[in-house]
């Protein structure tokens, strides 16, 4: 169902974004929830693993899965999953564990059936739960053993002048704005705009950023087609669903050993830092079937 996990990878993604609230809250850091949230990430994490795969409920665990009960857990901090009780005292169940780390943007999949053999000893928590030994640690069978995250594109800027022109900026337009004059060539998901304009249309302010930009020079290429193929035309990194990327471009001549592509009839390439501002070309309306 998931041979490359980008789904799992949207899941965990989509997990974090919600408990994020960006778009009412304008947060995007864990440090900035409250200890309460934090402990409910896992269970957005099965909630969102559950929507995409259509896993029926389980009669005693999280999951139904070809027939067999599957629980759902989930850590911050690789191998820390937290196992309970019932995992190991009537059986022994599997569970379908997941890791992620927003700073590194990595995550993680796999299985394991619990048993006492793969448990530490109990410890003096009230809960009984248990986490995995050595050996444990060794039987994960690895449905994704280490695999790139959707990037929280506040999270991973580094210069703090663009992250105040961005995150903390006086009107949720000019932050929109901003996003895309400051991170030309970064991929940018839906989320981080709605946490950049905290108001609910992230389309009309995607709009709106491309007609300020556009003297500028700057064009926004969205997910749906022709925009990821020009985009990848350039050497950009195309769009995915959700997702959307912006350069300044030149207008390309003939001969130059550069990549470039053809947008309203004339051929354009990225800008190089010693190029003028010229007006970018108007972009192509989008299909609404993603390329």
């Amino acid at each position: 169902m998931d041979p490359y996990g980008y789904r799992t990878g949207y899941a965990i993604r989509e997990a974090l974004d919600q408990i994020y609230d960006g778009q009412r809250t304008g947060r995007w850091d864990f440090t900035q929830l409250s200890k309460t949230e934090k402990t409910h990430i896992g269970t957005l994490v099965e909630i969102w693993m559950q929507r995409e795969f259509g896993f029926a409920d389980g009669e005693e665990l999280d999951y139904r899965i070809a027939g067999v009960d599957v629980d759902c857990k989930w850590s911050l901090n690789l191998y820390d999953w937290e196992i309970p009780r019932e995992m190991y005292i009537r059986g022994n169940k599997i569970a379908l564990v997941v890791w992620a780390n927003e700073y590194t943007a990595r995550w993680a999949s796999g299985l394991i059936r619990i048993s006492e053999d793969v448990l530490r000893p109990m410890g003096n928590q009230g809960d009984r739960k248990r986490r995995l030994n050595d050996r444990g640690r060794d039987q994960i069978l690895w449905i994704v053993a280490g695999s790139d995250l959707v990037k929280n594109t506040l999270l991973h800027i580094k210069d703090p002048r663009k992250l105040e022109a961005i995150a903390y900026a006086a009107r949720g337009q000019t932050a929109v704005t901003n996003l895309f004059r400051e991170l030309q060539g970064e991929l940018v998901n839906r989320a981080t705009v709605l946490t950049a304009a905290q108001q609910v249309d992230s389309a009309k302010r995607v709009r709106d950023a491309r007609k300020k930009l556009r003297p500028e020079g700057i064009v926004i290429f969205g997910h749906y087609a022709p925009h990821p193929r020009m985009a990848k035309e350039l050497g950009l990194d195309p769009p995915t669903l959700g997702r959307y990327i912006s350069a300044r471009l030149w207008p390309y001549r003939t001969g130059e050993s550069a990549l470039h592509t053809e947008i309203g009839g004339k051929m354009w390439r990225i800008a190089r830092p010693e190029d003028s501002v010229v007006t970018a070309p108007d972009l192509p309306a989008q299909s609404k079937d993603p390329s």
